[in-house]
């Protein structure tokens, strides 16, 4: 395993994801009926934001930190900021930063299914720990690949859901495997929402992705991007990316307005930018 997220935890690609996560959960659970949530890459779900690790990079300063003493107005940054200020029990500063396992635990019901899939012994083991005061029945921890995952999990009996995607990017054919996973969740299950994360850094190396998916049979697939510096920059990572398929009515709305005002946040010297737009599919809300 050479990818550590306790580098990276809390920085601008986390924000991104973490606020996009929260907003489609929260319009799912406007429904009363039970869904199902798959985390396929879960992590460890509980970062100290002040190990060697964490303060090594210091990625967090520029990205939940910038945000967490923000005076936000858009609705779901606000949403955000609230549920990390309560990830700190009380505490005044920020010191700890939750995953996506634990801000999805937080927001689903005791009825809402709930699947975290670890590859890694050891993170497996630490979010196995980071959830041991859940109570719920509904709630599995699983050691396995996460595209096995895609295939033991899918279709669930539940008719509605979300499955986050959030690989670390450690094989060169990531993105070729990316497509093919959605091109293959599709037909397995169709009604799904599925959120997919995937980097922005120079060379082109999503162009691909973006060309296979537009090629292919999948409808309704917006796109999400954030960058703090030029796409072609040679800096390593630019942006964040996220692919949403069967998002819900209104969703690039609530987006677009959150990220309008994240972006000068996060990047104040003016380099960076956002999309929110249809890749396919018609443009709604």
């Amino acid at each position: 395993m050479n990818y550590r997220h306790q580098f990276h935890a809390g920085n601008f690609a986390d924000v991104h994801k973490h606020v996009t996560l929260i907003a489609l959960l929260d319009y799912l659970l406007q429904k009363p009926k039970p869904l199902f949530y798959l985390d396929t890459h879960a992590g460890r779900g509980d970062y100290d934001l002040h190990t060697s690790a964490a303060e090594r990079g210091g990625e967090w300063q520029q990205g939940v930190a910038r945000l967490y003493e923000a005076n936000c107005k858009a609705p779901a940054l606000q949403r955000y900021v609230e549920l990390i200020r309560r990830y700190q029990q009380g505490a005044g500063s920020l010191h700890c930063y939750p995953g996506s396992p634990l801000l999805a635990n937080e927001l689903l019901r005791d009825s809402d299914r709930r699947v975290f899939v670890e590859k890694h012994p050891e993170e497996c083991l630490a979010l196995r720990k980071a959830l041991r005061h859940t109570h719920t029945s509904h709630t599995s921890i699983d050691d396995g690949d996460a595209y096995h995952a895609l295939r033991a999990y899918l279709p669930p009996k539940e008719k509605r859901g979300l499955v986050l995607i959030d690989s670390p990017f450690e094989e060169p054919d990531e993105f070729q495997r990316l497509a093919a996973a959605l091109i293959f969740v599709a037909e397995r299950w169709p009604t799904g929402v599925y959120c997919v994360w995937y980097p922005l850094k120079s060379g082109g190396a999503v162009n691909p992705f973006y060309a296979a998916l537009k090629q292919s049979e999948l409808s309704k697939l917006l796109l999400v991007e954030l960058w703090l510096r030029p796409l072609d920059a040679p800096l390593g990572l630019n942006g964040s990316g996220l692919m949403i398929m069967n998002p819900p009515w209104q969703l690039d709305t609530t987006l677009r307005t959150a990220f309008a005002e994240l972006l000068p946040i996060l990047a104040p010297e003016g380099q960076g930018g956002m999309r929110v737009q249809w890749l396919k599919g018609e443009k709604r809300g």
